[in-house]
């Protein structure tokens, strides 16, 4: 390798680090899993993320602000039994991360096939999550 070819592929190497330490990239399926996990836990619900998968994102961006906006799937299973609350929720908590609207009772063991959307806003610390964790 000739000294250009290695300068270059030094360079590279570089960039490719600071990339990944300046929080550039978007949120992914680990990141959107550790916010929901910290958002039903902070909302008391007692199930237990068994599955988490992003099925798409978009990036957003305002004069004053840049977010992000993750759709998800995931699956839910509830250790013991679980009340869900849902029909008189006025604001986004337990309900909309579990995906639910109404009503619903979950058996010990039962698990739910949820669908979501979680936001980011991006900050000097990198993505800032519902659950207000940097990523």
């Amino acid at each position: 390798m000739t000294m250009r070819g290695l300068g270059l592929a030094l360079a590279s190497v570089v960039a490719l680090a600071l990339a990944g330490c300046s929080g550039g990239r978007e949120p992914n399926d680990a990141i959107g899993a550790k916010v929901l996990r910290n958002l039903l836990s902070k909302q008391g619900v007692g199930g237990k993320l068994i599955s988490f998968r992003k099925t798409d994102g978009r990036a957003l961006k305002t004069p004053s602000a840049e977010a992000y906006e993750l759709w998800y799937e995931a699956e839910v299973q509830f250790p013991e039994a679980y009340e869900a609350n849902c029909a008189d929720e006025r604001s986004r908590g337990r309900c909309a991360y579990l995906g639910l609207a109404q009503n619903q009772s979950f058996q010990k063991g039962e698990v739910l096939k949820a669908e979501g959307t979680l936001h980011f806003v991006r900050s000097a610390k990198g993505w800032v999550g519902e659950d207000e964790s940097a990523y």
